[in-house]
């Protein structure tokens, strides 16, 4: 399993979060504690929007030792930016840039996105689900199954509409559904749609809630969301996500502006 970031607000905000990214990639006290070892070394990579500047960005180092594409991507974290990162512990899948997440999509129905996932899924399920063909699959992990997935499946990004196809997609979840997606069509409004939902096997052992829980914060020009180890690595007024949540968040960069609404999965 991985570590996650998303926040939309000044960049100078986000910035100790992306710090808190990279340290608890580098020492995870609550994956060391299952016995699962202390890092998420598999790769990472990130989507930055700002004003005028898209950046997708992969690679398969590790994340805390990419110190040169850290300190440019810290040197662009000013004014009003939408950013999210994810840091891989492969469970499914090669360690590649295929693999690496967030993962780029453009639907025929006239919209593209990005989407990262944190979790393990029943990927041979998804492709059932899907209509695609097993052995078109056979090198890619189970989170790159579920870009696909919501490509096919997905009507539009109204929340009614992301709701009904993540809802489809979760029930192949084997341990978590913790998900962020990023939408961009051919208006000035950006959309995220966020997913928090581990299984009750998850939730009940306090070692692995520890691990698998999403906290949310928000304050004055700021909304974010992270992994739990981030937690440690930067204090301030985090909340837990309630399991079984989803977030679906207009975005308006001009106006500097995010308007949030949950719903239940």
């Amino acid at each position: 399993m991985c570590r996650i970031l998303f926040a939309a607000g000044e960049g100078e905000k986000v910035q100790p979060l992306l710090d808190a990214l990279v340290n608890a990639s580098r020492k995870d006290p609550y994956k060391e504690a299952r016995g699962k070892g202390g890092q998420h070394r598999d790769g990472w990579g990130y989507l930055l929007i700002k004003g005028e500047l898209e950046r997708h960005y992969r690679s398969t180092m590790p994340i805390f030792n990419d110190i040169k594409e850290i300190q440019a991507l810290n040197e662009e974290l000013n004014g009003f930016v939408v950013l999210m990162a994810h840091a891989r512990a492969a469970s499914q899948g090669d360690v590649s840039l295929l693999n690496t997440h967030p993962f780029a999509f453009s639907s025929w129905r006239g919209f593209s996105f990005w989407l990262l996932h944190n979790g393990d899924l029943d990927k041979e399920r998804l492709i059932e689900m899907a209509g695609f063909e097993s052995n078109d699959l056979a090198g890619v992990s189970d989170s790159y199954t579920l870009a696909a997935y919501i490509s096919r499946n997905l009507r539009g990004t109204s929340k009614e509409d992301l709701l009904e196809a993540y809802r489809g997609a979760m029930k192949t979840t084997r341990t978590s559904f913790n998900t962020v997606t990023v939408f961009q069509d051919d208006t000035q409004e950006l959309r995220a749609f966020i997913t928090a939902y581990s299984t009750e096997k998850r939730v009940k052992d306090p070692k692995d809630w520890d691990y698998v829980k999403l906290l949310s914060l928000e304050r004055k020009n700021l909304f974010a969301v992270a992994s739990s180890t981030l937690g440690l690595y930067h204090s301030a007024s985090w909340e837990i996500i309630k399991n079984g949540t989803a977030m679906h968040l207009s975005i308006l960069p001009q106006e500097r502006k995010i308007i949030h609404v949950t719903a239940d999965l």
